[in-house]
């Protein structure tokens, strides 16, 4: 028997196939999904990841599937179609298909109910806590058109807007390793090409030039530099709002934009007490769908 695990985010989404021994015999990288389901195009990608998905799962025939997905709240009329996808297109029982919010397995893979808070740092990012009855305590998560400060669409925002500002004041912004590289990844340094780059590609593309700022910081850009170190801060201040709400805890900061540079987590550590954490939601996610066959 094998179950299915989905960890589905804004930047890729991952899969594990666990057996009823608990051990991993497959998984998988897929494109972005999100619960922001209100557009036709987000809807479809949405749908179109899942596909994907199902399609490599199905070889192992599972008994149970749980997602969680980026901006996707449990018992919403967004997860309920999500729901009803994999139930239909895997051939499941409806109580053998549980959807979450990503961030309830990323919170599980760190704590128990109750024992910690978790920052994570993705293309967005939250502060989050699950308290013993379940209920939910956040801080941030509002998404990037209103926050998501120190993510890594918050990141690539930050650093384009100070590279066209160089522009607009005509000084030599070539000669800075953060233009050049956002120009690099870009393809070109004209308005026109950084205008279809942006606003063709949406946040993704947008979130796709933080690693050239983590580059740029390598390459000693006193900009980048100060761009990730505020990325730090910012996580920092969605710890310390949690913890004025709910006392001292062990706070993990985690997510794939803390890869950009070691700057951000320096930055972060500097102001709360945090540990670094790389535990896997698709692999929590398969180990509930086990609980649950196993009851």
């Amino acid at each position: 028997m094998n179950v299915l695990g989905i960890d589905g985010g804004a930047s890729s989404t991952k899969w594990v196939v666990m057996n009823d021994k608990g051990i991993c015999v497959a998984e998988g990288q897929s494109d972005p999904l999100t619960g922001h389901l209100l557009e036709m195009k987000t809807r479809s990608q949405a749908f179109d990841a899942l596909e994907k998905i199902v399609r490599q799962a199905t070889h192992y025939d599972p008994a149970a599937v749980v997602a969680g997905v980026s901006g996707l709240d449990a018992g919403s009329v967004e997860a309920e179609q999500v729901h009803v996808y994999l139930q239909g297109t895997l051939r499941m029982a409806y109580t053998q298909v549980e959807v979450y919010n990503d961030m309830d397995l990323n919170y599980r893979a760190n704590f128990a109910p109750g024992a910690g808070i978790v920052v994570y740092a993705g293309t967005g990012s939250v502060a989050y806590h699950i308290a013993q009855n379940g209920s939910v305590v956040r801080a941030g998560g509002h998404g990037y058109l209103i926050g998501d400060e120190g993510g890594g669409f918050w990141i690539g925002k930050t650093a384009l807007r100070q590279v066209v500002r160089w522009r607009d004041e005509g000084s030599d912004d070539l000669q800075r390793p953060l233009a050049r590289l956002l120009y690099e990844q870009i393809g070109g340094s004209d308005w026109s090409g950084v205008r279809a780059y942006v606003y063709g590609g949406g946040r993704q593309a947008v979130a796709a030039l933080a690693p050239s700022v983590g580059q740029a910081a390598l390459a000693g850009d006193e900009a980048a530099k100060t761009i990730l170190l505020e990325a730090g801060l910012e996580l920092a201040s969605l710890a310390q709002t949690l913890l004025r709400r709910l006392g001292q805890l062990p706070v993990v900061l985690c997510g794939g934009a803390l890869r950009i540079s070691p700057l951000i987590q320096q930055s972060a550590q500097s102001q709360v007490e945090m540990t670094l954490s790389s535990a896997s939601s698709a692999e929590t996610a398969a180990r509930m769908a086990l609980e649950g066959v196993r009851g």
